[in-house]
């Protein structure tokens, strides 16, 4: 499938068991990606046994099967759990700032070149409803759960920024090797035009 410009749309694989989230992903991506969408894990394995998508959005937690009732029950709970920790949050933001959370903004803009991850464990919480999104905008999509994360998570995290890094400088030398390699050979073409027309 295409999008506007012509290209290849990337094919995004959702595994989730609730219906809205199938639907939310549509309505926020479904211009940009070619989504299939995957309800229980056992068919998105039998899929990849055809064809291979370009990333798979996976949740984790899938209702068992013959539980719905509990399970709404504690859908009920769970929405009442955040909307008490909405309320702390709101508190807590009184008495505390995210004056990291600016500074990783403030060196996202001023220092391109900069590599750097949010490292909290309090602010995807705490921010807001959009706090992740407000980490991930300020700081860049890679950032640590600190005290929630493994050792082995926390360096796979960091390794990954650190080898993105190093691939954008390679990207940015051979990209200006490119710009003067064209340059001389304008020039070189110039010059041969100048020997060949007598102009030299």
């Amino acid at each position: 499938m295409a999008d506007k410009q012509g290209d290849k749309r990337p094919c995004v694989w959702l595994i989730d068991d609730e219906e809205r989230n199938h639907l939310a992903l549509d309505e926020r991506h479904g211009e940009r990606f070619d989504i299939r969408h995957f309800y229980e894990p056992a068919e998105l394995l039998a899929a990849l046994e055809e064809e291979r998508p370009d990333l798979i959005l996976s949740d984790v937690f899938f209702l068992e099967p013959g539980r719905d009732e509990e399970g709404a029950a504690l859908q009920a709970e769970a929405a009442a759990i955040r909307r008490k920790l909405a309320d702390f949050a709101e508190r807590y933001r009184g008495v505390y700032h995210p004056a990291g959370l600016e500074l990783a903004d403030k060196l996202r803009r001023e220092y391109p070149g900069l590599t750097n991850v949010v490292y909290s464990n309090k602010a995807p919480l705490l921010l807001d409803k959009g706090g992740f999104s407000r980490i991930t905008t300020a700081a860049g999509p890679v950032w640590i759960f600190k005290g929630y994360e493994s050792v082995e998570a926390e360096r796979l995290k960091i390794n990954a920024v650190l080898q993105g890094a190093e691939h954008r400088k390679h990207y940015l030398r051979l990209k200006g090797l490119t710009v003067i390699v064209g340059l001389l050979a304008a020039a070189a073409g110039w010059v041969l035009g100048l020997v060949l027309s007598g102009g030299l």
